[in-house]
C-alpha cells in the first residue's frame, strides 16, 4: 500500500483517481504533528514549533519595542501556520503557486506563516533551487523526511493544505485543487486571527 501511495504521489496522480478516495480521515481538531526539515530556499533547518511560536519583543502601536526599566519586554507570538504539501510532479500544485504567493504576501508582518512542504522522494538541493527560481516560489519551503511527513499528516493526495491555529491544533484541511482557494483560505485565516 505504501509503495502504491508513494508511486502515485511521484507520478502526480494526486487529486484524482480511486486511491485518493481512501483519504477519508480528517485531522481537524488534532494537535499538529511535529515536523521539521531542511530549508529549501535558505540556510538551516525549519521547525514547525518555531513557526507556530516565535519569540520576540512586545511592540507599541507605532511598532517600537516596549521598554520597562530599560529592558525590552519579551513576548511569545503565536502564529497561524498554513502548510501546503506538494511535489514537483503535481500539476495542480503548480497551478496553486501564484495564489499561494499572493496569500502569503497579503499577510506579511502579521502572525501568519505560509510554508510549502515538499514531499518529493529524491530531489537534490540544486534541483530544488532551480525549481523554486523557475516557478517563482516566494514562500519558504521545508524539505522534511518525505515518508515521515506523508505519514504524520496523512498526505494521501495532492495538493493538500493544512491550516494550524494559534493553539497548535489543525483547524482546517484542503484536499485537492480548488479554484476558490484564495478566497476560502483567506476567509479561514482571517477567522483564526
Amino acid at each position: 500500500m505504501r509503495i502504491l501511495l508513494l508511486s502515485a504521489l511521484l507520478l502526480g496522480l494526486s487529486h484524482s483517481g480511486a486511491w485518493a478516495e481512501t483519504d477519508t480521515k480528517s485531522m481537524v481538531g488534532v494537535p499538529a504533528p511535529i515536523l521539521s526539515g531542511k530549508t529549501a530556499n535558505g540556510p538551516g533547518l525549519m521547525k514547525l514549533n518555531n513557526l507556530m511560536k516565535e519569540f520576540g519583543f512586545k511592540t507599541d502601536e507605532q511598532g517600537k519595542k516596549v521598554e520597562v526599566n530599560g529592558e525590552y519586554v519579551p513576548e511569545i507570538k503565536r502564529n497561524v501556520v498554513v502548510l501546503s504539501f506538494f511535489a514537483t510532479t503535481c500539476v495542480p500544485c503548480m497551478r496553486e503557486i501564484p495564489t499561494y504567493n499572493r496569500i502569503a504576501a497579503s499577510y506579511e508582518g502579521k502572525p501568519v506563516r505560509l510554508i510549502y512542504v515538499n514531499v518529493d522522494t529524491e530531489v537534490s538541493n540544486d534541483e530544488m533551487s532551480r525549481f523554486i527560481a523557475k516557478k517563482k516560489i516566494e514562500v519558504p519551503m521545508m524539505l522534511p523526511n518525505q515518508r515521515e511527513a506523508v505519514k504524520q499528516y496523512q498526505v494521501y493526495s495532492l495538493p493538500r493544505i493544512v491550516v494550524i491555529n494559534k493553539d497548535g491544533v489543525i483547524a482546517y484541511e484542503f484536499k485537492g485543487f480548488k479554484e476558490t482557494l484564495e478566497k476560502d483560505l483567506t476567509d479561514i485565516i482571517n477567522k483564526l486571527l
